[in-house]
């Protein structure tokens, strides 16, 4: 059984252990490479070593080219299934690796850490409102504030990357989220502008992770 970490442009592996420290080599085909490992028998538990040991793998990948990145747990059978699936999908997984060559994932998390100030003066009721129907206002009020809130923030990382994922559209809880592909000499310039959206938005955090792997830009390829 064939462990597999992530598609290449044919570059040797890293000189790092796989999975349960097994070694790691290439299986190559159409100019490209499947980076494995090789185990008698593989019972994947997706604990935090396991998960730590294929990231280290694609992150040693990716300082050598672009790479196209495997979930964790992904296994075939046998180095002549690797070859078939790199001839028959070679031309989309060189489409894929050709756009996030030069680029790494950033992630975004706006989460709002207490109800936001609004813009506005609340507009005065016209008619008496009972508490349900005050409740019900305010969190309209509340959720649209949060709304407003993401669309900035998306709006201001958007002309920075080459793609990004479709933000959700509220910061309620935590809730928008959104990655973002960006040149590798951009990332310094896209942490920045996430340091300075945090300064000018008040009530709201936003942590920026990364650079990771892109995995939100190939996993539909892979």
């Amino acid at each position: 059984m064939l462990y597999l970490y992530g598609i290449t442009e044919g570059f040797e592996p890293p000189a790092v252990p796989g999975l349960r420290d097994a070694p790691l080599f290439a299986i190559r085909e159409r100019g490209l490479a499947a980076i494995v490992s090789e185990h008698d028998e593989l019972e994947l538990e997706a604990d935090e070593d396991e998960l730590w040991a294929h990231e280290a793998v694609v992150e040693a990948l990716m300082q050598e080219g672009a790479v196209l990145p495997m979930r964790i747990g992904s296994v075939v059978a046998d180095a002549q299934a690797v070859r078939g699936l790199l001839r028959e999908r070679a031309a989309g997984f060189w489409r894929t690796l050709e756009s996030v060559r030069g680029a790494v994932e950033l992630g975004v998390r706006a989460a709002a850490t207490r109800p936001l100030a609004s813009q506005a003066p609340a507009p005065v009721a016209p008619v008496p409102r009972g508490p349900g129907t005050t409740y019900m206002l305010a969190r309209l009020s509340d959720k649209a504030r949060e709304d407003e809130a993401a669309g900035r923030i998306h709006e201001a990382l958007r002309p920075l990357a080459r793609r990004h994922t479709a933000p959700t559209s509220s910061v309620r809880r935590g809730a928008m989220r959104s990655a973002y592909l960006v040149d590798q000499d951009r990332v310094d310039a896209f942490a920045a502008r996430v340091e300075e959206l945090q300064h000018a938005l008040d009530g709201v955090s936003i942590p920026c992770t990364g650079p990771w792997p892109p995995y939100s830009f190939t996993q539909e390829q892979a």
